[in-house]
């Protein structure tokens, strides 16, 4: 059964559900309830390493003849850097979606994708599929760190290391089509940045770590996005990572993504750990 929890944001918009996908008994049933967590990064981060990221270079100026690669192009060439990320869980099987974050063959995703696993695996874009190690986790970022343990040949994708300040940008989401079922990549604008939601009252599990409101979240329109994008890649016109897309709207064309900038240190550091 699908979990429908919501939460109303201040102007009564749908509520929006966390994006990763559980499969029990040969059915899919969406994860679940949507969940946003806080996060106080200004304690937790550190200075990012850029010795394990990709170097990012200025595209040239835009001359008159010079046009922008389409968003589209730029979804296409991520797709091998994108894997599915399948956890066994006790009774079911989570899918989310993962990127390439370093050339350790390290992969960014959601935490809640990853949440209560036994085993994970990577499948690539050819079917290959990769015994994966968790490294590291933050319940209260969602933001999980895994590392394929046979490595994983590519270049990582490029991350913006500056917050997103411009709005609005169009941008690209990148997801696993085997996850979601649909499209693997989608056009977006996105349209604000700074959003705080809250969940529902009650909607956070006694016990749990997770914050009631994700704030600070990165608010894309224009496309509707699946349960399964969890952790997937939001691009910018020049291909790099500003967001890992998080929850969506069940019946609007709108989703919020987490800023890479605010946890890029933090996914630096777990990344650092030895599987």
């Amino acid at each position: 059964m699908t979990h429908n929890a919501r939460f109303v944001l201040p102007d009564a918009a749908p509520g929006f559900r966390r994006l990763a996908v559980l499969k029990a008994a040969g059915v899919i049933v969406g994860l679940i309830a949507m969940g946003l967590v806080a996060f106080s990064v200004s304690a937790r981060l550190t200075a990012v390493d850029t010795s394990r990221l990709t170097p990012v270079t200025a595209p040239p100026a835009a001359t008159a003849s010079a046009s922008p690669r389409p968003l589209a192009d730029i979804g296409r060439m991520a797709l091998n850097r994108v894997v599915t990320v399948e956890t066994d869980r006790s009774n079911e099987e989570a899918l989310g979606t993962g990127w390439l974050f370093d050339t350790h063959g390290d992969f960014v995703t959601n935490a809640h994708v990853i949440a209560g696993a036994l085993t994970v695996r990577l499948t690539d874009r050819a079917a290959h599929t990769h015994v994966a190690v968790v490294l590291g986790t933050d319940v209260a970022l969602d933001i999980a760190v895994l590392r394929s343990s046979d490595g994983f040949a590519g270049t990582p994708l490029p991350v913006e290391t500056a917050p997103v300040t411009a709005v609005p940008v169009a941008v690209v989401d990148v997801a696993s089509s085997r996850a979601t079922g649909h499209d693997d990549i989608t056009m977006a604008s996105l349209s604000q940045t700074g959003q705080d939601v809250p969940l529902e009252p009650g909607e956070v599990p006694a016990g749990s770590n997770a914050p009631s409101v994700y704030h600070n979240m990165l608010a894309l329109t224009g496309a509707k996005v699946y349960q399964g994008n969890s952790g997937g890649p939001v691009l910018d016109g020049a291909g790099r990572v500003v967001g890992i897309l998080t929850l969506a709207s069940p019946n609007e064309p709108s989703s919020y993504a987490i800023p890479i900038a605010s946890v890029l240190g933090e996914l630096t550091q777990l990344a650092a750990k030895t599987g």
